[in-house]
């Protein structure tokens, strides 16, 4: 006799569920111990994987700089004729000049600036600490009333000189003394070699990136010789995308920072705050390296200054000044969230402005680094994205419902199908 089906005989659909759930259990457990097993290797490995990494760092620095610089040294050969290593004087003889521009111009005035910011932060807590109630009036108390009793201070003095309590914790202080000496040297010798290992790092990142500039465009040779031949095409049109969309990112941030911070001190230099507008609009064009943030960054301590600083001496001018660098703030952020963002890092990028906001929030786990890197790899990550799953999802949506885009409502009427209105 034949076995009833499925849906009415419950011992066989009882067990047709148990083996697909025993099947997804065994599954997921795998998984799960999958993960376990490489997040447990890489805390074995971590060191040898820290070690690696620093010792790479000054090459993805110069990998990076020369991915940056590379169009601007292909561009001097084009236009001028020259060779690549031409290419590179130019590039670098460039730097040099803007570079002596910068220390003859903006330098001088930057460090007055950063003087008088010190200068004044330092008054500004004297200032604050001279308003702390004086013990002046309390010692002459003290010592009032231990001449009435018949003592003195330098009675008591050697007293408690001769006490062993006090013999002891003075050969601790000297043996404190003697280890804060030997801490404070140290702490030079830190920070000489940590000056030193940045010097030193800088110069190698900089050869790096030299040789990098003259071998840049020997790249794709390698890569060819690298890949497969059967994946070459495609895998060379995904970096085509991701060259287009990180490359457009960075010299859009780039070219957005320097415009952010040309407006806050312009700005800033027009509201009367001229002792630190320079100051100022440079700590709001790197601040501006992380998208939106540096209007604010350039706002925040303005209105500190016009605060604290006691040049502003009545309320109603404080409240003017305030008013009018939150509205100098609003207006350079509208800029750059709608303009400077879309127009000119966001047209390469194609990032919607919530998910440059979730790269920001993601990245900010890491800190400062892990922000600024946070687009980039965001950018990566979205064309990689469209490339391997979002395109093939789409088109298959377009055949399935015959929408041309996911703003539609109905399908578009074809040319020539239309009715012509009477």
């Amino acid at each position: 006799m034949p076995e009833p089906p499925a849906l009415l005989n419950p011992k066989a659909l009882l067990r047709d569920v148990l083996n697909l759930d025993l099947k997804r259990l065994a599954a997921l457990l795998c998984l799960l111990l999958i993960v376990g097993v490489l997040f447990f290797a890489l805390h074995l490995i971590w060191p040898v994987v820290s070690l690696l990494i620093q010792t790479a760092l000054p090459f993805i620095v110069g990998l990076i700089f020369a991915y940056i610089f590379d169009p601007f040294v292909t561009f001097a050969q084009r236009k001028l004729r020259i060779s690549r290593v031409g290419g590179l004087v130019v590039l670098y003889g460039g730097f040099l000049v803007a570079a002596g521009a910068f220390a003859a111009m903006v330098l001088p005035l930057l460090i007055e600036q950063i003087g008088n910011a010190w200068i004044g932060l330092s008054g500004f807590v004297a200032e604050r600490l001279d308003k702390i109630p004086q013990l002046s009036f309390l010692i002459d108390k003290v010592r009032a009333w231990l001449e009435q009793n018949g003592l003195t201070v330098n009675e008591l003095a050697s007293q408690a000189a001769k006490s062993e309590g006090v013999q002891a914790a003075a050969r601790t202080a000297a043996s404190s003394g003697a280890r804060v000496f030997t801490g404070i040297i140290d702490g030079v010798v830190g920070f000489l070699s940590t000056a030193v290992g940045m010097v030193s790092f800088l110069i190698f990142a900089l050869l790096v990136n030299v040789y990098l500039l003259l071998e840049f465009s020997k790249l794709r040779h390698v890569l060819e010789v690298m890949l497969p031949g059967e994946h070459q095409s495609r895998s060379f049109d995904i970096l085509a995308k991701i060259d287009v969309a990180v490359g457009g990112f960075i010299r859009g941030t780039l070219i957005s920072a320097c415009i952010v911070g040309m407006l806050t001190g312009v700005g800033l230099y027009f509201l009367g705050l001229k002792q630190y507008a320079l100051l100022i609009g440079i700590v709001a064009g790197f601040a501006n390296l992380i998208p939106y943030l540096g209007p604010a960054m350039g706002g925040g301590p303005a209105i500190l200054y016009i605060l604290f600083s006691g040049q502003y001496g009545t309320l109603k001018e404080q409240l003017f000044y305030v008013l009018g660098v939150l509205g100098l703030t609003a207006v350079i952020q509208v800029i750059d969230g709608f303009v400077l963002q879309p127009r000119i890092v966001g047209q390469s990028a194609q990032l919607h402005p919530v998910a440059v906001l979730f790269a920001l929030a993601l990245g900010s786990s890491f800190g400062l680094l892990g922000m600024i890197v946070a687009v980039p790899s965001a950018c990566i990550v979205r064309v990689l994205l469209k490339e391997f799953y979002w395109d093939a999802r789409e088109a298959a949506w377009h055949k399935r419902t015959g929408l041309e885009r996911l703003g539609d409502v109905s399908p578009r009427p074809q040319k020539g199908t239309g009715k012509k209105k009477r």
